[in-house]
């Protein structure tokens, strides 16, 4: 009987969850309708209002046209995803293969004959998934930066190995929804959006969170490894009443979702020799945020300024551009190499939450102290993105953990003393209520609010950053956070202390639980996740190693069944050893291995941990 009844329980269970799916689904399928009807509608009474390969009728909001139009102004390099690609420093050599990209463009498809789209065999790279035939300008210059094979190396494309299935942006909220759910997709690039000069009467919509950022929440938080990537805008000098201050308050329609990950546009970035940051400007030309609800958006920057691309004039054609048009597609195809790092170490694919929160918590501070409404959490940085993938389980962790509904969720985390201690934690949330024809209603789109807090040996207490509506002139500060899905304590204080971290969550959670991403970088240990061996207590020499490798430690039996497995970077398992002799100093011979970077596992059946070893 006991066993009917829970049959009973988890039978009950799956149909709510998939009635709550099936739910939104239909919600974004209704959305999309009414949406498609009042365009039909405006154009049958206006019918020289149509679309053109520079702009599209999207949407009739208070019997006012709404058009898209293209961001073409840049693609962007300084995100260090060289460090990345074949060739690169980290010895990675990642090109996005197996990896496919979605791109939704205004007016036109990516020339599909330039010859920079053409695979091994000879065969263009890209599909058309719609019934649009021209070829544009701006979807061939943002298709380049994504996926070009780089036979002129200057406009080579971040991830030259992924395939691309190209759409117009008319249907783009269902085409997303049907792409994800069945097919897999896990990125999608948009570089277009709603100017502020296109919506005098309809000032309430910048920053607002409206219908249609609500509809792309639900299709994120429904997919939860599918990650949208969109252009913030060029927005940045325009002026309109209204606005939540004289220079911020631009972002429009789908860029003020919750889920997804809008990007903005730099100038003048300088890095010294290694890649590190040294300085930059944001392009005056970039839409500022933040949302109605204080929210920090846009959420990261890439270089933006005179980026070569290839073009649609001929099969050999390029053509310069600056933009978040061009800075949203080197993030996008960036972040698919560490997604394919990721799959390659792990043979599973990060939550897009957590791609995400290693964007955020990797990215080079800019501008004001902290996250802001210019650069977001900073300049994407995809080496240390990378150099966290690799350092996962040692100086870095990465985690995903469903927290239930009255859970609180605690651990320790050491600090190494010479780093900075950073914990991030991002959710995909669910949709939250549309707030529509209300100008900076500040009212919180945030439905599942998550609380992160630590605590020092002292009783210090650490808060996340967070904007001040009330005083956004000023930067972040640090506080309890209401509206993100995304909060990052940072703790700089040189020391090597031990902080206990505390995750918990107000009111009910919506459908009992949530998945969270957590991110740890700058530690030496933590008890998340029952990581027991303390990297401090293990030592790895020499490394770089040449040919013998020695594993040592005073406080552990590392004879008592330890097994050393070794992986490249593809996932292949090169060295492979157990039953080592009774000694405490434990040694692998690499002799054999290719010079590059490896990721060493060693186990003791209970306790585990990982440490990059790199042979010369």
């Amino acid at each position: 009987m006991k066993q009917l009844i829970t049959i009973i329980i988890f039978t009950l269970c799956c149909f709510f969850q998939v009635y709550a799916q099936n739910n939104t689904t239909n919600d974004v399928l209704t959305y999309e309708a009414e949406r498609q009807n009042r365009v039909a509608n405006y154009l049958e009474h206006n019918p020289k209002a149509n679309s053109s390969q520079l702009r599209s009728l999207v949407d009739v909001i208070n019997g006012k046209p709404i058009y898209a139009e293209n961001h073409n102004i840049n693609a962007s390099e300084a995100t260090r995803t060289n460090f990345l690609q074949l060739g690169g420093d980290l010895g990675l050599d990642l090109e996005g293969e197996g990896i496919d990209i979605g791109i939704w463009e205004v007016g036109g498809h990516p020339l599909l004959t330039h010859l920079e789209f053409r695979n091994n065999r000879g065969l263009s790279k890209i599909s058309i998934g719609d019934d649009v035939e021209q070829a544009s300008f701006h979807s061939s210059h943002v298709a380049g930066t994504l996926v070009a094979i780089g036979l002129n190396p200057s406009a080579k494309g971040m991830a030259s190995k992924s395939n691309l299935l190209a759409f117009d942006n008319l249907s783009d909220v269902t085409e997303a929804l049907v792409e994800a759910r069945d097919n897999g997709l896990k990125f999608s690039n948009h570089s277009y959006g709603v100017p502020v000069d296109n919506l005098e009467g309809n000032e309430w919509y910048m920053g607002a969170y409206s219908n249609v950022a609500r509809a792309w929440d639900a299709v994120l938080n429904i997919n939860p490894y599918y990650l949208m990537v969109v252009s913030a805008g060029n927005d940045g000098n325009a002026n309109y009443p209204g606005g939540l201050d004289s220079r911020l308050d631009k972002l429009t329609g789908n860029k003020n979702s919750k889920n997804n990950l809008v990007v903005a546009n730099a100038s003048n970035i300088v890095l010294d020799n290694d890649g590190n940051f040294q300085s930059g400007n944001i392009n005056t030309s970039s839409s500022q945020g933040p949302t109605d609800d204080g929210r920090i958006k846009p959420d990261i920057t890439g270089l933006g300024t005179q980026i070569l691309s290839t073009s649609n004039t001929n099969n050999s054609a390029y053509g310069v551009e600056t933009g978040t048009s061009m800075a949203a597609p080197n993030i996008t195809g960036s972040a698919t190499l560490l997604q394919e790092l990721y799959f390659n170490l792990n043979n599973e694919y990060m939550l897009a939450s957590t791609l995400k929160n290693l964007i955020f918590i990797t990215a080079d501070d800019a501008g004001d102290v902290g996250p802001d409404p210019l650069w977001g959490w900073g300049i994407m940085n995809s080496k240390k993105a990378a150099e966290t993938i690799l350092d996962n389980g040692t100086t870095s962790k990465i985690y995903e953990y469903e927290l239930q509904n009255d859970e609180n969720l605690t651990f320790n985390v050491s600090k190494d003393g010479a780093k900075e201690l950073k914990i991030g934690v991002v959710w995909t949330d669910v949709r939250g209520e549309a707030l529509e024809n209300q100008l900076n209603n500040p009212r919180a789109s945030l439905v599942n609010d998550i609380d992160l807090k630590v605590l020092g040996s002292d009783q210090t207490e650490y808060f996340p950053w967070k904007l001040d509506l009330a005083n956004l002139s000023d930067g972040a500060i640090k506080g309890v956070n209401n509206v993100d899905n995304v909060e990052v304590v940072e703790i700089d204080d040189k020391n090597a202390n031990t902080y206990q971290v505390e995750i918990s969550h107000k009111g009910v959670l919506d459908g009992g639980k949530q998945m969270l991403s957590i991110i740890i970088t700058g530690m030496t240990s933590t008890t998340l996740n029952s990581i027991d061996f303390k990297t401090e207590n293990i030592a790895f020499w020499p490394n770089p190693v040449k040919n013998k490798l020695n594993i040592t430690s005073a406080e552990f039996d590392l004879t008592k069944n330890t097994r050393i497995s070794i992986y490249d970077m593809v996932g292949r398992k090169v060295i492979d050893k157990k039953d080592f002799s009774s000694t405490s100093n434990l040694s692998i011979d690499t002799s054999t291995l290719s010079k590059g970077i490896y990721i060493l596992k060693l186990t003791d059946g209970a306790q585990s941990i990982q440490k990059r070893i790199i042979k010369e």
